[in-house]
């Protein structure tokens, strides 16, 4: 067995122990810890699944999904955690949209735990239809990103997300590109309007 694969079997056992923890910390009511908990426990997620396309095993689930239901429990979660307030803009949604939502809704809760992490105190999430593209926008108020990050067009420098290893943008950028159709691939596109603003924008 490989070095990765053994890494890929720990990071699993170490996600089932921080359920347990998180069980035990929303018996006793200690609501701090479990959210830290279940922010742990989903870094792990996102590191396995960036593994797992990393060695060509990560495939995509392709089905109808409304975009405008997904971006609003998005806001449950993050208005549930006591954080910013949040904005939710989705006039221009269409009523249904392709994609893998497990996937994109990893994408996006790790797009608005930042945005949360660094707005000053108002979050914007957009749902439109634009130019044959489903476009996912958070905006936050906060400083935005770094001129080093704005400048990566592939997503390697170290810092990417302005708070660790970038894992959650690389790995964006990859779930991105995996949806394809009629000769088109997702993306993801960065820039500061007021803050950060980050699109994920997917194909029809």
């Amino acid at each position: 067995m490989s070095f990765a694969d053994i890494a890929a079997l720990t990071l699993h056992d170490v996600k089932n122990r921080l359920a347990q923890l998180a069980g035990r910390a929303e018996a006793r009511g200690d609501l701090d810890t479990l959210h830290e908990t279940i922010d742990a426990s989903n870094a792990l997620t996102r590191l396995l699944t960036y593994y797992r396309s990393d060695v060509g095993t990560l495939t995509l689930d392709i089905d109808a999904h409304a975009p405008a239901e997904l971006a609003a429990e998005l806001i449950d979660d993050t208005c549930i955690r006591g954080r910013r307030r949040i904005d939710l803009d989705c006039s221009q949604a269409p009523t249904l949209w392709f994609y893998d939502e497990t996937v994109v809704r990893m994408v996006l809760a790790n797009a608005v735990q930042n945005a949360a992490r660094y707005a000053r105190a108002r979050i914007v999430i957009e749902v439109a239809e634009r130019s044959g593209f489903l476009e996912f926008l958070v905006r936050d108020d906060g400083h935005g990103y770094r001129q080093e990050v704005l400048d990566d067009a592939t997503g390697v420098t170290a810092q990417v997300t302005r708070n660790g290893t970038g894992l959650g943008l690389r790995l964006a950028r990859r779930i991105a590109e995996m949806h394809q159709n009629a000769g088109q691939q997702g993306e993801i596109r960065l820039d500061n309007d007021g803050g950060a603003v980050f699109r994920l924008l997917l194909p029809k």
